[in-house]
C-alpha cells in the first residue's frame, strides 16, 4: 500500500519520479520492476480478501474486518497503478494469479466439469479458450509491437548461447557477459533481420527460463522444475488458504518472469523466497523427512551458519558502503568532466568491485578519457569477463587507436558495430580510424553508407556525425566534390 501511495504521489507531481523518462516508478528505477513488485504482492491482498472469513485462526479474529478492508483497498490500488504503468507482463501475471485464486475460492473446477459434461461441449470449450488466448495475445503484441519484437530478438540470439552449452550453461550470472557477442553473431548470420533497428545493449534475457537455460543449462532448469513440481503438489484448501496464496504469488512471479527479469529485483526475490518458505513449512515431504529425528541438530547447524553469515556481513557491509559512496562520487566527477579525480575515486573502490562488470566499465572509460590508455585496456579487458556491451568495445577501440594499435582498434569498433548494426556511432568511429590511417578504400564505402542512412530517431548528434563524415570524404586524395546521393 505504501508503494501504491508513493506511485500515486509521483503521478500527481507531489514526489519526483526516479526516472525522468517515466512519470511513475515507486521506489524503483523504472515502471517495470515497480509493476512486477506490485504484481508479486497482489495475490496476498486478493487472497486475504477472499479467504479471511474462512481462515480458522483465533489470533486474527479481532482484526478480520480491518484486514479485509486493507486487503481490498490494496488490491484495487495495484490495479489502478498498473493501469498507468502499462506493463503488459504485469497485467498478464495479475490476471492469471488472480484467476488462480478465484478458481479455488469459487470452486470453478466443479462448475467447469458440470458445464462441460459432453465431448462436444469440452471441444467447444477448448476451442473457445484457445481463441480467447490467441486474440488477447495478438492484441497485447500489437499494443507494443517494437517491444515484443525486441524481446523476440533477444530470445533468438540467446538460443545461440544455449546451443553452445546446453547441459551446464555459461555459469551463474554469465548471461550479461556473453549475450552481446552472441547478438553480434546473430546479425552476422542474419544481416537483413528487420529487428536490427530494435537492438540495444542487453543485460537481461527478459525471460527467466531462457536466462536460466543460458546460465545453468538443462541441469539448472531441471532442478527448478522439480522444485516447482514439489511446491505446487502441496494441496491448499479454504481452511489453509495460506498455501493457495503462496502458490498464487509464485504463479504471479513466474508469469511476470516470462517477459521480464524478476530474479534481478531484490524485493521480488524476497517475495519469492517468502512464498517458498510458507509452502516448505506445509510440505509433507519435507516435514516427514526425519526432521523430527534430527530437529535439534539441524537447528543448531543453521544457528551457527546464521551467526557466521551475520558476522561476515557486519564486517564487509561498512567497506561496501564506503566503496559505493566512492563509486557514486567518481561517477559524478566523470560526468562533470573531471576525469583524473574520477579515476582516483574509482581506484579506491576497485578492491570491492573488481568482479563487477558495470563498475569496471565505468572505471575503464574514465581511464581512457584521462589519457591512461594502457591502464584502460587492462581494466576494460577485465570488464569483458563479466559484462558485454558497445561501451566497452568502443572505449577499447579509442584506447588502442591512441596507442597506435590500429588493428586491435578496428576489431573492437567492428564488433561494436556488429552488436548494434543500426547505430551510427560505432561505424562513425571506424570511418575516423580509416581516415586517420589512410585506408580510403575501406573508409569511402562505409562513409557513403552512413550518409545515406536515415536514423530511426533524428537527432543533432547524427547530423553532426554526417557533417564530419562529409568533411572527411572531401579529404580523400583526388576528390574535390561534395558527396551527393545522385552521384553514387
Amino acid at each position: 500500500m505504501i508503494q501504491i501511495i508513493y506511485g500515486e504521489l509521483q503521478l500527481y507531481n507531489f514526489y519526483p519520479s526516479l526516472n525522468i523518462n517515466f512519470p511513475i516508478t515507486g521506489s524503483f528505477f523504472n515502471p517495470g520492476p515497480y509493476s512486477g513488485y506490485l504484481t508479486a504482492v497482489f495475490p496476498i491482498a486478493l487472497g486475504l480478501y477472499f479467504f479471511i472469513d474462512q481462515w480458522k485462526r483465533d489470533d486474527i479474529t479481532p482484526f478480520r474486518d480491518l484486514i479485509k478492508i486493507t486487503a481490498i483497498v490494496t488490491a484495487l490500488g495495484v490495479i489502478l497503478v498498473l493501469s498507468v504503468s502499462a506493463s503488459r507482463a504485469a497485467w498478464i501475471a495479475l490476471v492469471i494469479s488472480g484467476g488462480f485464486l478465484m478458481f479455488f475460492r469459487f470452486r470453478w473446477n466443479r462448475r467447469f466439469l458440470e458445464a462441460l459434461d459432453t465431448p462436444i461441449k469440452r471441444t467447444i470449450g477448448i476451442l473457445l479458450g484457445l481463441a480467447i488466448v490467441v486474440g488477447v495475445g495478438t492484441g497485447l503484441y500489437y499494443l507494443k509491437k517494437d517491444s515484443a519484437d525486441g524481446r523476440t530478438l533477444i530470445w533468438k540470439a540467446s538460443w545461440e548461447m544455449i546451443r553452445e552449452n546446453p547441459l551446464t550453461g555459461l555459469g551463474f550470472d554469465r548471461f550479461q557477459a556473453g549475450y552481446m557477442e552472441s547478438q553480434a553473431a546473430w546479425f552476422r548470420g542474419n544481416p537483413n533481420d528487420p529487428a536490427a533497428s530494435l537492438a540495444d545493449d542487453v543485460v537481461y534475457a527478459f525471460n527467466e527460463g531462457v536466462q536460466l537455460m543460458v546460465e545453468q543449462g538443462l541441469f539448472g532448469l531441471g532442478l527448478v522444475l522439480i522444485l516447482l513440481f514439489a511446491v505446487f503438489k502441496i494441496r491448499g484448501s479454504l481452511e489453509n488458504p495460506e498455501i493457495l496464496i503462496a502458490q498464487a504469488g509464485l504463479v504471479s512471479i513466474l508469469v511476470f518472469g516470462m517477459f521480464s527479469y524478476p530474479s534481478h529485483i531484490l524485493s521480488i526475490k524476497i517475495c519469492g523466497i517468502f512464498y517458498l518458505a510458507i509452502l516448505a513449512g506445509r510440505s509433507q515431504i519435507l516435514v516427514d523427512w526425519k526432521v523430527d529425528q534430527y530437529g535439534k541438530t539441524v537447528k543448531g547447524i543453521f544457528v551457527l551458519l546464521a551467526f557466521f553469515v551475520a558476522m561476515i556481513a557486519f564486517v564487509t557491509s561498512n567497506s561496501l558502503y564506503k566503496a559505493v559512496k566512492e563509486w557514486n562520487y567518481a561517477y559524478s566527477l566523470y560526468h562533470g568532466g573531471a576525469f583524473a579525480p574520477a579515476v582516483d575515486g574509482y581506484e579506491k573502490a576497485l578492491p570491492m568491485f573488481d568482479h563487477n562488470g558495470e563498475f569496471l566499465t565505468n572505471y575503464g572509460k574514465a581511464l581512457s578519457m584521462a589519457g591512461k590508455h594502457k591502464e584502460a585496456i587492462f581494466i576494460l579487458e577485465s570488464a569483458k569477463k563479466y559484462l558485454g556491451n558497445t561501451v566497452i568495445q568502443t572505449t577499447l577501440g579509442d584506447s588502442y587507436m591512441a596507442l597506435g594499435k590500429n588493428e586491435q582498434a578496428e576489431t573492437a569498433y567492428q564488433l561494436a558495430a556488429e552488436m548494434l548494426p543500426d547505430r551510427f556511432y560505432p561505424r562513425y568511429l571506424l570511418v575516423k580510424l580509416y581516415a586517420s590511417t589512410g585506408a580510403w578504400d575501406k573508409m569511402e564505402p562505409l562513409a557513403h553508407r552512413l550518409l545515406e542512412k536515415e536514423p530511426k530517431i533524428p537527432s543533432r548528434a547524427v547530423e553532426e556525425i554526417k557533417t564530419e563524415i562529409q568533411d572527411l570524404l572531401e579529404r580523400i586524395p583526388g576528390r574535390w566534390t561534395k558527396f551527393e546521393p545522385d552521384n553514387l
